[in-house]
């Protein structure tokens, strides 16, 4: 097998016998549409040999072709490859991952009916990798648009993993009808694009959940996408442009883990269909399966990330065509993914993994910030403290907090309750309202409820399976921070309202020195 540097240099010859005039002629030749290099295809099957790639509406015998419509088999000493413009199937996935992984299934769990007809259908999809958005920092999932768009999904709703593969029986008149199950919510939409260059989403994965406090965690990197050393490592060690002729492999939630060959890295015009809307990318990677009797990538896929042979990123897989041995698998280059949302995609640094999981005992509040984010929850915390109430509840919150990060992370009917009254929802918000200096404004809960009544069910969970002491502190304490939440908007009357109570029990639980010291060595 060539090395990357050797097909780089065959790759760039070619190129330049195209740009010496060879891709013009071949243009002007009537029905060619597109003009690329690539592998030679013989008998559907893909050979060594690097060749010029030209592209028409269909192919024809040519004794059936005006001479001047004939496509030479050579041109200035390369030889040429004909190849038939295809219509390209966006691929739909149907598989749990704890922690997160790229490869996992996902979906957003909107029912429609399927391309205007009779039949309802959902879409799911695959979790490529992980990456971060520079306008924020935010860690996010990147998939495809028509996975997390399909249906009718709005920026700012949920991205759910995993999706129940059950399709339930609706009128037509109720449709689209969104079914998403706030305890699988991981991440929330935040852009996605399908242009000529890019079918491509983000969703910012749950913040309190990747920070570990409702028992969901993250790593970058691919689940099993490394088998005996290739590629290298299961994590994704840099951002590079694919190069026809070289091994790539993709981990995708229905055929996981196959190995390819780029054929060609600017493909014709694909032409696909979605929902009755077609589009049309161009200059796409093309990837044929190594093994002639599987595909590469099933309807099902669509999500995945190509990485090459040395764990390289090259692309984000969209589509396929055809069936074995002529079927093909088609992604967008990384590059113009990454640009056309503003990502950045999380490299392990040549490691097999992002780090061991990070068990919720001992456990920690949220402390994913930046050095500003940090800043403003120390500010806030200061200001919490300097009120009577304010420092009276987080000095019981201490006391307490690892059993009840451990409740919420390891048992399931306290986790139950905690996303079914918005959580981790809330606590995004609170920490994005930090991000902007908003330290007075309380957050809400998405699921319509208040958060007073959210605080009640939480507390009565974590009654019901927590310590006698825990039990005995939500008991005397709980129905007065529900009382002082109850139409509470903003901080300052949440405090006012608490501190009578919090006034006649503070001598009862006095800071620990020994626990605000813990606190501020976790936040340096």
């Amino acid at each position: 097998m060539p090395s990357r540097a050797e097909l780089l240099a065959a790759n760039a010859a070619i190129r330049e016998v195209l740009d010496a005039g060879a891709e013009a002629r071949l243009r002007a030749i009537p029905g060619v549409q597109h003009v690329s290099v690539g592998l030679k295809v013989t008998d559907n099957k893909v050979t060594d040999e690097l060749c010029v790639h030209v592209y028409v509406a269909a192919k024809r015998p040519g004794a059936d072709l005006d001479p001047a419509a004939r496509i030479p088999q050579q041109i200035d000493g390369v030889r040429t490859d004909v190849n038939a413009i295809r219509a390209a199937q966006f691929t739909i996935d149907t598989t749990r991952y704890r922690p997160l992984e790229g490869g996992c299934l996902i979906g957003n769990e909107i029912v429609d009916l399927d391309q205007g007809g009779p039949n309802t259908q959902k879409e799911v999809g695959t979790y490529g990798c992980t990456a971060t958005r520079t306008s924020d920092g935010s860690p996010v999932l990147l998939s495809n648009w028509h996975v997390l768009m399909k249906n009718g999904a709005r920026i700012g709703e949920p991205i759910v993993q995993p999706p129940s593969l059950r399709i339930p029986v609706l009128s037509a008149s109720s449709l689209p009808r969104r079914l998403a199950d706030i305890d699988d919510a991981i991440a929330f939409i935040v852009d996605a694009k399908i242009t000529s260059k890019v079918d491509a989403g983000i969703a910012r994965l749950d913040v309190s959940s990747c920070c570990r406090c409702c028992g969901l965690d993250f790593r970058d990197e691919i689940v099993g996408l490394s088998v005996s050393g290739h590629p290298p490592s299961n994590g994704i060690i840099g951002q590079r442009a694919a190069v026809p002729g070289s091994t790539v492999y993709k981990v995708g939630a229905a055929s996981g883990r196959t190995v390819g060959r780029v054929v060609t890295n600017s493909a014709g015009p694909l032409e696909g269909t979605l929902d009755g809307v077609a589009y049309t990318l161009s200059g796409q990677i093309d990837i044929a399966s190594q093994d002639t009797t599987r595909r590469f990538s099933t309807y099902g896929d669509s999500g995945a990330v190509i990485i090459d042979e040395d764990g390289y990123i090259v692309g984000l897989l969209f589509g396929a065509s055809g069936a074995p041995p002529s079927a093909r698998s088609y992604a967008n280059h990384i590059d113009d993914v990454c640009t056309e949302l503003g990502i950045t995609i999380n490299l392990a640094e040549g490691h097999g993994t992002a780090g061991a999981r990070i068990e919720p005992s001992p456990a920690r509040w949220p402390q994913t910030f930046s050095s500003s984010g940090q800043e403003l929850y120390a500010r806030t915390r200061a200001r919490l403290q300097s009120d009577p109430a304010g420092a009276w509840l987080f000095a019981l919150a201490e006391e307490h907090r690892e059993e009840i990060v451990t409740l919420v992370t390891t048992q399931r009917r306290v986790s139950v309750v905690w996303h079914r009254v918005g959580g981790p929802a809330i606590f995004a918000e609170a920490l994005d309202r930090l991000r902007v200096g908003d330290d007075e404004t309380l957050p809400t809960p998405p699921t319509g409820g208040t958060l007073a009544d959210g605080l009640k069910r939480l507390g009565d969970a974590l009654a019901a399976h927590g310590s006698e002491k825990l039990k005995a502190v939500i008991t005397t304490h709980g129905p007065a921070l529900v009382a002082a939440a109850r139409g509470s908007t903003t901080l300052s009357e949440f405090l006012a309202r608490l501190r009578p109570h919090a006034m006649a029990h503070a001598a009862a639980t006095p800071p620990s020195p020994a626990t605000v010291a813990t606190t501020e060595d976790e936040l340096s």
